[in-house]
């Protein structure tokens, strides 16, 4: 119970972290140049809330809902109330005859005691499809969270990225004060000064694109939180447990865990149900249809001598009770072509089904053979990163004292600054391609976020 409340706290303040943020940005008062901290944890709860897929399939769930309440309530009787009013003239009358008024009132209720279970079916269809729709509305929210911790890992790539081409960019404006230093003393050619204003202004040119590609990002991220594209946000270095804990990889395991867990595998299982309950519903149309009838009503003529009360009370009630029995004969072969059209619907279904099972055995492979390419990645660009970094300090030494060129000292650094991109790209891919297995497995649970963010 103390961890549901600290995850329900975790979720108000969010959700009056939203509200702030909406006003802020419906209010213009959020500066260009001010951002707000935006955890992991608090992205995959934002799209959770507001991602327009997820609401979407949410609704598709709550129309299911409906149709289950109205297949159940077709078993409750049908009740009809009707009143008329006519006015009416007799010509062959004479005197107070020729014209007169009546009422006429009737309630009368119809039940159903069989119509060849098709009620029944068109029940269990439903349920069926509710269930598929629950488990549908399960894989759009493993979907919105896959999909956010994506775009945040890419907007953290981009960030950290960045830096690298600020400290690069530093380090070649550094390089050239030096090497006008020592043009002026006599000891580097000029060549050497412009060669090294070109690659400043290289540095320069790749820092502007990293910034392009980081806004692009964070409005990519922005966009899957479903969140205004005005706002300023800063991402962070995440360093939740399913990003850095390594999965299980062995390949049968993990298709055993997609089979049992996959919601979009178990929502075509209901779905193939739900048409194997229509056949049903379509052989009802050639049994017979019994439905159980009754009438009360009453009526009043301005004619009749008596008066009102005594008429509508009395003289003119009656009532009804029976039994209808309705028997197809012919029905142009209706019945038999709506069994063919739901037969081809369950086939179709179960067709679906198995290319699904295909689609997710390769995609078990795939997530497998990706993850264990990100992970020795991380291994090789590492290893480039620390040699990359032991070349350049070697160059440098040997540029002062003359024993390199500057075209020996820019392919270094190009070197080493290439190495570390690759390095923070191969962290990211290593961290994105851990919660694509868990994704694939269907495992990919909002509770573990949730609890991050009330901690």
């Amino acid at each position: 119970m103390l961890a549901l409340s600290r995850i329900l706290r975790g979720l108000i303040l969010l959700i009056a972290w939203v509200v702030l943020l909406g006003r802020l940005a419906q209010s213009g008062e959020i500066l260009p140049n001010s951002s707000l901290p935006l955890s992991l944890e608090q992205a995959v709860t934002l799209a959770l809330l507001h991602n327009q897929d997820f609401r979407i399939a949410a609704t598709q769930k709550e129309g299911a809902e409906i149709t289950v309440r109205q297949r159940r309530d077709q078993f409750l009787p049908e009740i009809t109330g009707s009143a008329g009013l006519h006015g009416r003239h007799n010509q062959g009358d004479s005197g107070s005859q020729r014209n007169y008024h009546q009422l006429t009132t009737d309630l009368s209720a119809r039940l159903n005691l069989f119509n060849g279970f098709g009620d029944r079916a068109a029940l269990a269809a439903a349920r069926f499809n509710l269930l598929a729709q629950d488990h549908a509305l399960d894989r759009a929210g493993q979907q919105v969270i896959f999909d956010t911790v994506s775009a945040y890992l890419t907007a953290v790539q981009a960030r950290e990225q960045i830096r690298v081409a600020e400290a690069n960019l530093e380090d070649n404006r550094t390089l050239l004060e030096q090497i006008q230093a020592f043009h002026r003393a006599g000891r580097r050619p000029v060549t050497d000064v412009y060669r090294q204003q070109a690659e400043t202004a290289k540095a320069e040119a790749d820092l502007l694109s990293l910034k392009r590609s980081d806004e692009i990002s964070r409005l990519t991220l922005l966009r899957i939180l479903g969140v205004p594209a005005t706002v300023s946000i800063e991402v962070a270095m995440p360093q939740h447990p399913l990003l850095v804990t390594e999965p299980d990889t062995n390949r049968a395991t993990m298709l055993a865990a997609a089979l049992a867990n996959r919601p979009d595998l178990l929502a075509q299982q209901r779905d193939l149900a739900a048409a194997g309950e229509q056949i049903r519903v379509a052989r009802s149309a050639a049994y017979p249809s019994l439905d159980l009838v009754a009438g009360v009503g009453s009526g009043y003529n301005s004619r009749n001598r008596t008066g009102f009360g005594s008429q509508y009370d009395h003289d003119n009630l009656y009532g009804s009770a029976g039994l209808t029995l309705s028997v197809p004969i012919f029905d142009r072969n209706l019945a038999r072509h709506q069994v063919s059209q739901a037969r081809i619907g369950e086939q179709a279904s179960r067709l679906v089904l198995e290319r699904l099972l295909r689609q997710v055995e390769v995609e078990i492979g795939r997530a497998l053979a990706d993850y264990q390419n990100a992970r020795d990645q991380v291994t090789v660009a590492a290893a480039q990163a620390a040699y990359g970094r032991e070349a350049l300090h070697s160059t440098e030494q040997r540029y002062r004292v003359g024993a390199a060129t500057l075209t020996d000292l820019t392919d270094a650094r190009s070197t080493l600054v290439s190495a570390r991109y690759a390095e923070i790209a191969a962290h990211m891919e290593q961290m994105r391609q851990t919660i694509a297995i868990a994704y694939h497995r269907g495992e990919l649970d909002a509770a573990p976020f949730l609890k991050e963010l009330s901690e």
